[in-house]
């Protein structure tokens, strides 16, 4: 069930459109609540989708920021929707959006390593066997890091321990302030045990606040 998040002033007009989308989700496919801004802070870490009403759409410079660190989706709320209390519509291109979301912003994993790169060969193929149901959409791939080039679309890079000192150099060409770059272990990336790997994948996630996925 996906986490919908409305945010407003704290004014009644905004419990009503949760109202009127809770009676539109014929599937209850959705837990739809809202919050005021201050609480926003807090509660869009439990969230899928962030969605701002219309006569607050000037926070946007706040809080887009915050859900594209989250890996939350962003919707600005349409003002002919609000004015109708129109839910169904409001629901309809909050559906559109999870769906366009997940084509286009899948979680990716890569597995940096020097030429060979057996043994990340070996855990990637075991990471994509024991994804978990939430896992499922992850891209989880091996790449040998002198032919590696596209670091735009990548959100968390594993370094193979054996080329450890290309850190500062692979930071370099990070492009997205959000990318995680992390370096294993011998000690767990020996075990080529990938549901260790995807353990601490979510560890480190969870410490750098991008629990949300």
């Amino acid at each position: 069930m996906k986490n919908i998040l409305l945010v407003c002033g704290a004014g009644m007009s905004t419990s009503l459109m949760v109202k009127k989308m809770q009676e539109a989700d014929f599937n209850h496919q959705y837990h739809i609540q809202c919050s005021d801004t201050v609480s926003a802070q807090l509660t869009i870490m439990k969230s899928d989708i962030f969605l701002l009403a219309p006569h607050i759409s000037y926070m946007k410079d706040e809080f887009l920021p915050l859900c594209q660190k989250q890996h939350i989706p962003f919707m600005v709320i349409d003002s002919l929707d609000y004015t109708k209390m129109d839910g169904y519509s409001v629901l309809e291109k909050v559906t559109n959006i999870f769906n366009q979301y997940e084509k286009t912003h899948a979680f990716r994993i890569i597995l940096l390593h020097s030429s060979g790169g057996t043994m990340s060969d070996l855990l990637v193929m075991d990471m994509n066997k024991k994804k978990n149901e939430a896992e499922k959409e992850w891209i989880i791939e091996s790449k040998d890091i002198e032919r590696f080039e596209d670091y735009e679309n990548v959100d968390v890079i594993l370094l193979a321990p054996q080329i450890c000192y290309e850190k500062n150099m692979i930071q370099k060409k990070l492009s997205r302030t959000d990318t995680i770059l992390d370096i294993p272990s011998r000690n767990l990336y020996g075990t080529f045990d990938g549901r260790k790997i995807l353990n601490y994948i979510h560890q480190i996630l969870k410490e750098r606040g991008f629990e949300k996925i």
